[in-house]
Parts: structure tokens; C-alpha cells; sequence
């Protein structure tokens, strides 16, 4: 897949990692614990579906990756002193990314959080799995196949003022083709795509075209791009 360049920084993802029962990449000398139970939309317990571990604030490393057991219990381990919260991430299973950010845009709620401390080391953290993202994909056509497209903006808005800008392309990517978006399921979202030396997208009507996305569906939208200099 071809790197994805996001404004907010959403987007960063690394494959799923079986199940282990203790947090990598943590420090060895964090003993703190988080664990619960994660349930699927009817309330059951979910397993064998990939979490992550993410703190509230800034990071620079991989999160930490557990799989759940067939009862949809996981378990950190490892876990230093902060706030933190679990995600499902699991690309198979339809999530193919997560975290506090990413979760806000796609479903406009908090996500709920945990302290471990000196004297709170042991946290229990349950986790109801949300609906699928929905997934978009964009063909870029130009009507001169003399102009090269460089970068492509992406702009997705939903309810509640929740929008992310995404950038793709560059001297050794080929913008984007293969890539996807996700969007927030079964809402209406305002698209809207342009292109650095191209006139912007003609499905642009106003402030963007609407679209909306079934949870767990792909909608692949062709989007041609016409130069500002034929």
C-alpha cells in the first residue's frame, strides 16, 4: 500500500500480532496491568479480534497488540504509569484502524480511558466493538494523460464538526490507487477532492459532495481531474 501522508496523523497502522498476554513494546520496568472483556454489537463476548493499547497524549512507538481469547478476554501487560485506552484495530475483522482520533471522527464519542499509578496498577477496562468503518475509494482520472497528478487532497466532513484532510501522492507513490479512506458508517459525509495544478473535482458542488457508506462497505468513486493549463 502506498504511504498515506494525514494531516492529523490518524492514520499510522502496523499489521495485527497474535495474541501473547503482554504488551510490546512497553518498558521493562512498567508493571502495570489493563485487561476487560470485548463485546460484539449484540452484547456477546468477541474473540480472537485484535485491540491496541494507546495512550491519551503524544507517542513515537508501536502500540501495544493482544488478541482477545475465545471468552473476549485480553490482557496488557507491561503497561507504565499514564492514561490509557483500548481500541479495536484488526484489519481482517474490518477494522484496519483505530485509536482516540480515529474513533471521534468515525463515531463522534469519547472514547473511555484508564489511570495506572503506584496504586492503581491493575486497571479493568471493558470494550464494546463499534460498527465497521465504512471504506472509500478514489480512481483519479486526468483528461490529459500529458499532466502528471503530483498530490491529492482529500477532505472528508461528518456531523458535529468532524473532518479529517488527507494527502496522497508524491515523486514515488502512485497517488493513492489501491489506498482507501475511512468513513464514518451509515452517516452522511461531504467529500470533497483537489489536486494540486488541477481544477477542483467537479462532483464538488457547494461544499462537497455527499456521500455515505453502509457499515463494512467499499463505495469506489472515479474522480477526474482536468489541468488549470490544457
Amino acid at each position: 500500500m502506498n504511504p498515506l501522508h494525514v494531516v492529523l496523523a490518524l492514520l499510522l497502522a502496523f499489521a495485527s500480532q497474535p495474541y501473547t498476554g503482554k504488551a510490546q513494546g512497553q518498558q521493562p520496568n512498567c508493571k502495570g496491568v489493563v485487561h476487560g472483556v470485548v463485546l460484539s454489537q449484540g452484547g456477546k463476548p468477541l474473540g480472537g479480534i485484535g485491540l491496541i493499547l494507546e495512550p491519551v497524549g503524544d507517542y513515537d512507538y508501536l502500540l501495544p497488540r493482544v488478541k482477545t481469547d475465545q471468552r473476549g478476554e485480553y490482557r496488557f501487560e507491561g503497561v507504565c504509569d499514564g492514561s490509557w485506552g483500548v481500541f479495536v484495530e484488526d484489519k481482517e475483522a474490518g477494522y484496519p484502524h483505530s485509536g482516540r482520533y480515529m474513533n471521534w471522527f468515525l463515531y463522534g464519542v469519547r472514547s473511555p480511558q484508564v489511570e495506572i499509578t503506584d496504586k492503581n496498577s491493575d486497571a479493568q477496562l471493558n470494550v464494546n466493538a463499534p460498527p465497521k468503518p465504512g471504506q472509500l475509494r478514489v480512481h483519479f482520472i486526468t483528461s490529459n494523460t500529458k499532466v502528471t497528478v503530483t498530490k491529492v487532497e482529500v477532505q472528508l466532513k461528518a456531523a458535529r464538526k468532524r473532518r479529517v484532510l488527507l494527502s496522497c501522492g508524491g515523486s514515488d507513490s502512485s497517488l493513492c490507487e489501491g489506498d482507501y479512506f475511512l468513513v464514518p458508517p451509515d452517516q452522511n459525509v461531504k467529500l470533497r477532492i483537489t489536486a494540486k495544478g488541477f481544477r477542483g473535482w467537479p462532483g464538488n458542488p457547494g461544499r462537497g459532495r455527499t456521500i455515505r457508506v453502509p457499515s463494512g462497505e467499499v463505495l469506489t468513486i472515479e474522480a477526474e481531474l482536468k489541468p488549470t493549463q490544457n
